[in-house]
């Protein structure tokens, strides 16, 4: 086949079948090789180390187990004789015992001087071959760790990152002052977070500052004690500048503390100042990196705890920051609560001694202020009368200075309950009780004793020596540094001896020179505020002593004397009004108070029913002269003769005006004659201190409510009813100090006593009165009706029964029984031996609460309560009943009413009285099985110390009416 020309692709002209035979055809030339452009050279077949074959490390081991065989071990001559034997046979086999052991290969003799670590940076010519001391890569220089480092753990480069490279020096010349909170050459006060931040870092950048021969931990390890110190400086003077610009308003208290904490932080600057570096390290480039770092650790610990203190701790930021509170009870708490806590965690000396430094200045003017309110230490000047028309040395005083005198209530009310944390249980006791009283006592009697001595030169202050504590906890004397003046200089300071007149004792300032009083440690150079703070700290206590171990226990002894001073105060107090002798008597008030608001008075329960109530069985008024007339204040209403009742059991004189309730000067003189007369009756003051019984006339006496008037409130201007008499009322005018003691409270309590046994004595005078006309054999009751006269007979038994039984409960049990034992408990006891007991009360204001609680347990007694309304009025209607029985009589007596009239409402009555009666002691006895778990025979023998009390004395009125639960057992 002859050979075609390649004009056209192969693929063209090439079909399936004949390729096999145009094979050869097809080969293609051979491609040139292509080189490259670099030469590796052919490795031996072993390990390669270019740094060992370098220093030929081979050789020179080699030559170090040479040298190394050649000396020999220090023995002494005699002993290769006796080890001969052994020598040789070591020598024999020590190439084979020792050919691969890796301890030959040491430099065990230290005959090689020269470095022996593998590192590239050996490689360098100014490399040191001489042998370091230490075999550690960290005690190494530090060029040499940093790149040990830097090879070990490379650093990611960071486009984010301002990395600034600095050497010690520079580094710790700059923090020395970002440490006084001042920006330096790398850091700068950032307002918006309140922290230094480095120099140059953008606002999305991160900031890395890297001192020579250290990594990034360890300079940022370094440099952040600095900075949290800084940062903490600079949030508590930002803090200093606010509570600074604080008004007069909020107090002494926060002054106090904003200037304890500008002292201590003018402490730390000047002792942050002083620490090293100092300058003279910095020039010589001796700085001890560790050690500095471990100096300043107890100023951070210090700041921290500070600023935790104040709300500005190092993770907050400034809109997290605390709200600072200026109430100086809930600072000096807060105060209290972190400085407890320090002292819980056994925290360093410093940190207490800081905060206990705070708590004593900011505590300071309050603590005077407590003190002066119980009288305690040096007092402020009284409040003095008034001086006017001042001429020449002559002075008018202003005798009308006293009218606008505070209310005695109104200053008690001013006595705060809350007081700081730190005060110990038993001071909160007495404290608020012993300001009252001091209050009172001012009031009572100026010029007693406790407030007339002079004041003693004694400070309520926080101590924290041992020797101070021990001085207070065991009660020694001891002087006072502020007290040890000379003779002489006292003298100058008092200026000349001019005499003043009394309450004008404060002018004598002015007699002296200028400059005499300006002796104040803060007009001395010495007297610093930072020298103040290192003072406090040096004699500040490495811990509390054994008798105190607790803070709560040293809160103890600081506030000891003024507790025993307080429990003074109040006991002085309650002693003049128990066992003063005129007006201020306590006790003999209470006597008259018994007598005539409660009508226990003999006297004046006579003549008081003499000149109110009358149990005469015929009606008295004649109406043939005039016709009586029921007419209010608010309303006359003409009553004819035929229509007018009988107000039985009311005194005929009552309605001589016609009216009701009756006014005029006759009824005031007649009450007026009752009062006067029972207090000159033997048995009426004769018992009582003179002064009381001429003052009784004009604190005791009657008095006129207008009640209020409506729909089931108008029956006191109704004479028939029950409560016909509760206008009238009696008041009592105590002793203005004894106010506290019979205040406006309890004496309504004493007149809601007295308008409820009004009821009683007219309800009582009404039955005398039935009692008559049943007995008067000239105009019988029911002369044709005997059925009628015999359950008349029967209903005005029962309901005198009933009403003596509620009287003698009344008088006896209530009164007599609750009443007469707090009146002895008023008298000074003794013991066998003349020694005065204590008493049961530890101040006047709990004796007024034991005062308030007597008449509750009295009116308990009673059904008077608010919450007794539901069987107060059963006891109520009950009442009304029997007088309406008893009106129903007296009309029937006059002949108003006929027999057959008088009958059906005497039966239907009797029915009501029943039903009352049987409802009224079921209701008792839910009562006394719900108000007392004893049982009725503890409560029946009742001891002279068991008082009958308030609710516990409902069974005797219930074994008084229903002895035997005869209402509920017997029929109608």
């Amino acid at each position: 086949m002859a050979k075609q020309p390649l004009g056209s692709p192969l693929w063209f002209r090439l079909n399936h079948d004949d390729l096999a035979t145009h094979m050869d055809e097809l080969k293609f030339n051979e491609l040139s090789p292509l080189l490259p452009h670099f030469f590796i050279p052919t490795l031996q077949d072993r390990p390669q180390n270019p740094i060992v074959e370098h220093l030929k490390l081979s050789a020179k081991n080699q030559e170090a187990t040479q040298n190394a065989s050649r000396i020999g071990p220090s023995l002494p001559p005699e002993l290769p004789l006796i080890t001969d034997d052994l020598i040789h046979l070591r020598l024999e086999n020590e190439d084979k015992l020792l050919e691969g052991s890796i301890w030959n290969r040491l430099d065990v003799h230290g005959t090689n001087r020269k470095s022996r670590i593998l590192s590239w940076d050996a490689l360098r010519p100014t490399n040191s071959q001489a042998r370091p001391l230490t075999p550690f890569l960290s005690e190494r220089d530090s060029l040499v760790y940093a790149s040990a480092r830097h090879h070990a753990q490379p650093r990611m480069k960071d486009i984010s990152t301002h990395i600034v490279y600095t050497n010690q020096a520079d580094l710790f010349s700059s923090l020395k002052m970002t440490v006084l909170g001042n920006t330096s050459i790398y850091h700068s006060w950032d307002a918006e977070s309140q922290r230094f931040v480095q120099i140059g870092v953008g606002e999305k950048e991160q900031g890395s500052l890297l001192l020579d021969g250290r990594d990034e931990i360890i300079s940022d390890s370094v440099m952040s004690r600095f900075l949290t110190i800084g940062s903490l400086l600079r949030r508590l003077e930002i803090l200093l500048a606010s509570l600074r610009n604080q008004p007069a308003k909020d107090g002494a208290t926060i002054h106090a503390f904003a200037h304890a904490l500008s002292n201590i932080l003018d402490w730390f600057r000047r002792t942050l100042a002083g620490c090293p570096p100092l300058p003279a390290d910095l020039a010589s480039g001796n700085i001890p990196i560790s050690q500095i770092w471990l100096h300043y650790e107890i100023y951070q610990e210090t700041l921290t705890a500070l600023a935790e203190l104040c709300g500005r701790g190092e993770t907050r930021l400034p809109q997290d920051f605390h709200t600072f509170n200026y109430n100086a009870i809930d600072l000096l708490s807060h105060i209290h609560a972190h400085l407890d806590a320090h002292f819980s965690r056994q925290s360093p000396r410093t940190i207490t001694a800081i905060l206990a430094y705070i708590l004593t200045c900011s505590s300071h003017e309050y603590l005077r202020q407590v003190s002066q309110s119980v009288g305690y230490g040096p007092q402020p000047p009284q409040k003095q009368e008034c001086v006017i028309n001042l001429a020449l040395d002559e002075y008018t005083l202003d005798e009308d200075a006293e009218e606008g005198e505070e209310d005695i209530f109104e200053a008690l009310d001013k006595v705060t309950t809350d007081y700081p944390s730190f005060f110990p249980p038993e001071l909160l006791a007495i404290l608020p009780a012993a300001q009252r009283s001091l209050i009172v006592l001012r009031k009572a009697q100026p010029d007693h004793s406790l407030l007339t001595r002079p004041a003693q030169d004694v400070e309520l202050r926080w101590f924290w020596r041992r020797e101070d504590i021990e001085v207070t906890y065991f009660g020694l004397e001891t002087t006072h540094p502020q007290s040890s003046r000379t003779d002489d200089e006292v003298v100058h300071m008092e200026g000349p001896g001019r005499e003043y007149k009394p309450g004008l004792e404060g002018l004598r300032v002015f007699d002296m020179e200028p400059g005499t009083a300006m002796q104040n440690a803060s007009f001395t150079p010495s007297g610093t505020t930072a020298s103040s703070v290192q003072g406090f700290l040096d004699l500040f206590p490495e811990s509390l002593p054994p008798i105190t171990p607790t803070f709560s226990h040293l809160s103890s002894v600081v506030f000891s004397n003024l507790l025993q001073h307080s429990s003074t105060l109040s006991s002085t107090l309650l002693d003049l009004f128990l066992d003063h002798p005129g007006e201020l008597n306590f006790r003999s008030h209470l006597v008259l108070l018994r007598g005539f608001l409660l009508i226990t008075s003999s006297s004046f329960k006579l003549k008081l029913s003499f000149a109110l109530f009358s149990d005469k069985e015929d009606y008295e008024i004649d109406n043939k002269h005039r016709t009586l007339s029921l007419q209010t204040l608010r309303q006359r209403k003409r009553i004819t003769e035929s229509t007018q009742p009988w107000a039985i059991g009311l005194a005929p004189a009552l309605f001589e005006r016609e009216i009701w309730p009756p006014v005029g000067a006759d009824l005031s003189f007649s009450l007026r004659t009752v009062t006067v007369d029972s207090l000159e009756y033997p048995q009426g003051g004769s018992d009582l201190p003179k002064q009381v019984v001429n003052d009784a006339s004009w604190r005791l006496g009657f008095a006129i409510r207008d009640l209020p008037t409506g729909p089931g409130r108008d029956k006191w201007l109704n004479p028939l009813c029950v409560e016909a008499l509760d206008f009238l009322y009696m008041d009592y005018k105590p002793p203005h100090p004894l106010e506290i003691l019979i205040s406006h409270e309890i004496l309504s309590k004493y007149q809601r006593m007295f308008t409820f046994l009004l009821r009683l004595i007219r309800v009582e005078h009404a039955l005398h009165a039935v009692q008559r006309m049943i007995r008067s054999m000239e105009a019988p009751i029911f002369p044709t009706l005997a059925q009628a006269r015999k359950q008349t007979l029967h209903f005005r038994f029962i309901a005198q029964s009933f009403m003596d039984a509620l009287s003698g409960y009344v008088f006896d049990t209530v009164i007599g029984g609750n009443f007469d034992p707090f009146l002895s408990e008023l008298l000074p006891r003794r013991d066998e031996d003349g020694t005065p007991q204590h008493r049961r009360f530890s101040d006047i204001f709990e004796l007024a609460q034991r005062h308030s609680s007597l008449l509750d347990d009295i009116l308990s007694a009673c059904l008077m309560r608010s919450g007794q309304r539901a069987a107060g009025d059963l006891l109520r209607q009950t009442i009304e009943i029997v007088l309406e029985f008893a009106v129903v009589i007296g009309e029937l007596r006059r002949g108003r009413s006929q027999e057959y009239e008088a009958a059906p409402m005497v039966q239907d009555l009797y029915e009501k009285f029943r039903a009352k009666m049987t409802t009224l002691t079921k209701v008792l006895k839910g009562l006394v099985e719900k108000s007392s778990s004893k049982s009725y025979a503890e409560h029946f023998f009742i001891g002279q110390r068991n008082l009958p009390g308030g609710l516990e004395a409902l069974h005797h009125l219930l074994l008084r009416i229903d002895t035997s639960d005869w209402w509920a057992t017997t029929p109608h």
